[in-house]
């Protein structure tokens, strides 16, 4: 989950590396972005198969799967200790 979320931030920094790129900057916030969210993009990939692995057979799908992990990420719901 936490990759998921991570993975957020490193889409606004490459968004903001890109205005900073189009206003004449150098690209170094671009390029940590870029790096941060494909860093978490591998993670979150690796995890999410294991995941599904350890699933019964009759396991969801995978655009289902994503979608749930995507609802857990934008909502806040507080910790079941």
């Amino acid at each position: 989950m936490w990759a998921l979320r991570v993975g957020y931030v490193g889409l606004v920094v490459v968004i903001a590396g890109l205005f900073v790129l189009w206003f004449g900057s150098t690209p170094w916030v671009l390029a940590v972005g870029v790096f941060t969210w494909l860093s978490c993009a591998v993670v979150l990939g690796a995890s999410f198969i294991e995941a599904r692995s350890q699933l019964h057979e009759s396991r969801p799908g995978f655009w289902s799967m994503r979608f749930m992990l995507i609802h857990d990420t934008v909502t806040h719901r507080a910790s079941e200790r």
